[in-house]
């Protein structure tokens, strides 16, 4: 695994117990995390300050994963991005997840997910690895 240690992450969802959840692990494996509810906050904090890496839900009631991914690209900036989803709608989330890879994700992860998967995608988007077809 890369050196982990204060490396800053954004997280990315509407749901508050996928956030938490997210926060915890990535924390007590040495990342620094800043999380967020939606794009649009996510747009606005990567104006001011760029984190490591950015890990985004696709689907959110404020703006999508999506919305994320093109505006980090449109800004031309190198934030990795790790994508995660489990589906919503007519689509699911395999669909999303690789409609994100295509976008320009890093990494993309199924939800629900295991705790070592969600560690290794960030890991090897931060090291700028090509990450395995899928991370479950």
């Amino acid at each position: 695994m890369a050196d982990l240690q204060r490396k800053r992450i954004l997280v990315v969802d509407d749901d508050a117990e996928v956030r938490e959840i997210v926060t915890t692990i990535l924390e007590s494996i040495g990342f620094l995390v800043v999380a967020v509810d939606g794009a649009s906050a996510a747009i606005s904090l990567i104006e001011g300050e760029q984190p490591d890496a950015i890990l985004t839900d696709i689907h959110m009631a404020d703006g999508d994963g999506f919305e994320l991914i093109n505006a980090v690209r449109d800004r031309r900036l190198s934030i990795p991005i790790v994508a995660m989803s489990g589906g919503s709608g007519t689509l699911s989330g395999t669909d999303h997840l690789e409609l994100a890879r295509k976008l320009g994700a890093a990494a993309i992860v199924d939800k629900p997910f295991r705790s070592s998967h969600l560690a290794e995608a960030i890991d090897r988007a931060i090291d700028g690895r090509v990450a395995p077809p899928r991370l479950r």
